[in-house]
């Protein structure tokens, strides 16, 4: 159908989100703020995307999950409480923080082996993985974790833990520490620049989503299905897609998720600060999924007790790429991608990156360009011999190419176009008109919300006589 367009969903899903929530910070003004609240609702919106992907089994799941989660951490504070001195409730608080932990990873192991089993994972970014299910883990265990180490309270409330394990934003991107949320949650404020800047971000999220990695991802698509018939140039235009298509993809769930929080008051940490642009694989790192790497190194080591973090070494920052790369799907690809990572970072911690310094700027940033887009080659395949063949493909080594190759079209290299600039900070000045953005986004929602109201006044008025003739002709014909 043409709504389901890219284009369309782009344009509509946006006004959509923005509509209701508008309604909804209507409704809160009128009846006041204990009857609706809007991170409820987001939280009430998070189940149920849960339940539409995965099911009412999954939904049962989350559901249950949350009512543990709040058992467990009151048990870690009362056993903490009443044995604060004493290595005997220490030892009971971690029993209880590896019950949190091992159940947490069995949820996630078991929706993801049942979902393999079914072949109902949704496919983000050139990954399977079930939609949110382990960030709904990661919430759980910082939540838990938090209390264990006591930076945080437990919960009494379990409405509102439900709003923090819940919360829409954090689903779609991606882990955040249960401290900074839960702060926000009792002290929300949104303004109205909060809002256009949601509505604003939530904007350039679903056109990254919908419209770049959803194009420039069909392409990818078809030329990883069969990468022992690929031309070099079908090749690297194939990398190429995917390679925007894994940041894009990434980046604008993340925006998506930050323009959601905004929207409600909750300012989310940034995500991905244009990692492409770096000149190392750690500074890649230091600007990609910046989120999901932090949680891992908070959190990877449950032992410590200390408010503090230890400064990262080779070994953690090694550890935390690992993570990652098993966080990012279950096969052997994510394993060696996650390796290969690893390895570099040890070598540039060893010296490597004060070799790279010497170079130019431009032949540092090649080597991080080419080092990303070989490892994407990795993790986008399916097996580590189709990589092996892409590698091929794209050394013009393919004995045999075939003589039909992905088709590309106007679209795709418009596309392609706009990724690879969007890819990099080129127009700082954009920032100059940030609030002329918001101000006319915050308008011609204010004149679509007017114009339906506008619309339907119009309809009550020309209908309303016409119904009450439509009655009366007949009733005065029964009566004849």
């Amino acid at each position: 159908m043409l709504f389901l367009e890219p284009i369309w969903r782009s344009i509509l899903i946006p006004i959509g989100f923005a509509l209701i929530l508008l309604g909804v910070s209507l409704v809160v003004r009128y009846w006041g703020r204990s009857a609706v609240d809007k991170a409820i609702l987001l939280a009430a919106a998070g189940l149920a995307v849960a339940i539409v992907i995965g099911g009412a089994v999954f939904g049962a799941v989350i559901a249950a999950f949350v009512l543990i989660m709040h058992s467990i951490a009151l048990s870690i504070e009362r056993t903490a409480g009443r044995n604060r001195d004493a290595a005997q409730g220490v030892t009971l608080a971690r029993a209880w923080l590896a019950v949190a932990v091992s159940l947490s990873a069995t949820m996630v192991a078991a929706t993801s082996f049942a979902g393999i089993a079914s072949g109902s994972l949704q496919r983000a970014g050139g990954m399977l993985v079930p939609f949110g299910v382990s960030y709904f883990a990661f919430h759980g265990i910082s939540y838990v974790a938090d209390v264990f180490r006591r930076r945080a309270r437990a919960e009494r409330s379990r409405s509102q833990l439900s709003v923090y394990l819940l919360l829409l934003p954090q689903i779609v991107g991606g882990p955040v520490a249960y401290e900074g949320v839960a702060r926000q949650l009792a002290r929300r404020s949104p303004s109205i620049s909060d809002y256009s800047y949601g509505v604003r971000r939530l904007l350039i999220g679903v056109w990254k989503v919908f419209v770049i990695a959803a194009l420039a991802g069909a392409h990818a698509d078809a030329a990883f299905a069969k990468p022992g018939g690929l031309t070099a140039l079908s090749a690297w235009v194939g990398l190429i897609s995917a390679t925007l298509q894994m940041y894009y993809g990434f980046s604008g769930y993340s925006d998506m998720g930050v323009g959601l929080g905004r929207m409600i008051g909750i300012r989310l940490p940034e995500n991905f600060r244009w990692p492409y642009v770096g000149d190392s694989v750690r500074e890649f790192w230091r600007r990609w999924h910046i989120g999901l790497s932090a949680w891992f190194r908070e959190y990877a080591d449950l032992s410590m007790d200390a408010d503090h973090v230890p400064p990262p070494s080779t070994g953690r920052e090694a550890l935390v790429v690992l993570l990652c790369g098993a966080w990012y799907g279950v096969g052997w690809t994510s394993v060696v991608w996650g390796l290969c990572h690893a390895m570099l970072i040890v070598a540039e911690r060893r010296g490597g990156e004060t070799a790279l310094k010497r170079l130019p700027a431009l032949l540092r940033h090649g080597y991080l360009v080419l080092i990303v887009m070989a490892s994407w080659v990795i993790l986008r395949s399916a097996t580590l011999s189709s990589a092996l063949e892409f590698f091929k493909a794209l050394a013009g080594l393919n004995p045999s190419p075939l003589r039909v190759q992905p088709a590309t079209s106007a679209a795709l290299w418009m596309v392609l176009g706009a990724g690879a600039v969007g890819c990099a900070p080129l127009f700082p000045t954009i920032r100059r008109w940030t609030v002329a953005i918001d101000a006319l986004i915050v308008s011609l929602l204010m004149m679509l919300f007017a114009s339906v109201l506008f619309a339907w006044r119009c309809v009550r008025i020309v209908a309303g006589p016409v119904l009450r003739g439509w009655r009366w002709s007949l009733t005065r014909a029964g009566r004849i």
